[in-house]
């Protein structure tokens, strides 16, 4: 009989993230530990010396998502990474809605040295903050960093942002990068009434500022960045003449596209109270979204179906009441950050996609959780000016 050998046997995890067997020996850890061990425990940070020693930076402009980064915003990053030399430092400029109480607990909690961030400099800003004032604030932090490079995602506030430095430096700016490769940046050109959609092509070393499209850098990095971090003085405040500010004015989650939507309340073919349905998703400010049988049968339009033949979506989170998950709609979310399944059916392929399932009829739950919030609202009727619809009213 021959013995076999228990793989399993006590091993030590040497600082590599290497398994070693010591022979005869009883201390270490047991089990198959290849899995478990973090490939990131053995990446090397990228930058041997403090980003204020560095010879150098390139800057990245990004701004929070709900206290955390999106993947465009990851993905520039990963793009300063890779387009840094060895002796230069990749410095991360984000607002920040206050001044955190530990800084370096606050870039631990983004992340910032798995995704390459060298420094995190974070900039307090509140609602008070007009475009102008942070536009000058990131200006002339600009000034003294002197980057080679400065990289920020080509949408919204970040976009945004991008522009106002671009003209206020000035800076050459290259928005809508596609692609960067062998010292060039490929930009897609939509055409316009004379011309056809074509592509164009740019020297990157001509360029000081780019505005990077979707999936231009992939976020896996073989190094680390340091992850250090630091908090700027916040903006002063610039008063503009003949401008007043009223605020900001929530907007009817049901107006806005899907393609844009924060939070998407999804309807499958579970879902046979449509009333109730669309009744809870007010009360909960989502927008509407439906599977493609449940817009086949008629309940739903088609500009509300999501998936491969209909809407791709990437909001913050996704609630599927209803829904089996078809291939062809779990291609519509997978870029959802977070997916919340209600099914009755656990081996539903949704239930394996969501990161939390209820169990449970839709219909019964709808039910529950629209007279809690109606209950909630009743309770601190100050606190919302939008009343939530009743089951009758709906």
């Amino acid at each position: 009989m021959i013995r076999r050998v228990d793989p399993r046997r006590p091993a030590l995890i040497t600082p590599q993230g290497l398994r070693r067997i010591v022979l005869g020996g009883t201390e270490g850890e047991r089990g198959l530990r290849l899995a478990a061990v973090s490939h990131a425990a053995a990446k090397r940070p990228r930058l041997a010396t403090p980003s204020e020693r560095a010879a150098g930076c390139l800057l990245v402009l990004v701004h929070p998502d709900s206290g955390s980064l999106d993947e465009h915003a990851r993905e520039a990053i990963a793009a300063a990474a890779l387009l840094a030399r060895p002796d230069e430092a990749v410095i991360a400029l984000m607002p920040w809605p206050q001044a955190p109480d530990d800084p370096e607990v606050q870039a631990s909690a983004l992340d910032a040295a798995a995704l390459g961030i060298d420094r995190l400099e974070l900039l307090p800003v509140n609602a008070a903050t007009s475009p102008e004032a942070l536009a000058e604030a990131v200006a002339a932090r600009w000034q003294a960093l002197a980057p080679r490079l400065t990289l920020a995602p080509d949408r919204g506030d970040d976009g945004e942002l991008g522009r106002r430095l671009a003209v206020r430096q000035p800076l050459a700016c290259a928005a809508g990068v596609v692609e960067i490769a062998d010292g060039r940046v490929r930009v897609r050109d939509l055409g316009g009434v004379r011309r056809a959609a074509a592509d164009a092509t740019a020297a990157l070393d001509g360029l000081d500022l780019l505005l990077l499209a979707r999936q231009v850098a992939r976020t896996e990095l073989p190094f680390t960045g340091l992850g250090e971090c630091q908090v700027l003085p916040a903006p002063a405040p610039r008063a503009l003449p003949g401008l007043v500010d009223l605020g900001v004015i929530a907007g009817q989650a049901q107006q806005v596209a899907l393609e844009e939507a924060d939070f998407i309340l999804a309807a499958g073919n579970g879902v046979t109270d449509v009333p109730l349905f669309l009744a809870l998703a007010e009360a909960l400010g989502a927008a509407v979204g439906a599977s493609r049988v449940a817009v086949d049968d008629g309940r739903f339009a088609r500009s509300q179906q999501i998936g491969a033949t209909g809407r791709t979506v990437q909001a913050r989170g996704y609630l599927a009441m209803g829904i089996s998950g078809a291939v062809q709609h779990l291609q519509g979310i997978r870029e959802c950050r977070h997916v919340l399944a209600v099914n009755t059916d656990v081996s539903a392929p949704m239930v394996q996609r969501a990161e939390l399932t209820v169990v449970e009829d839709v219909q019964a739950l709808m039910r529950e959780l629209l007279a809690l919030l109606q209950a909630e609202q009743a309770a601190a009727p100050a606190a919302s000016s939008t009343p939530i619809p009743s089951l009758k009213a709906a």
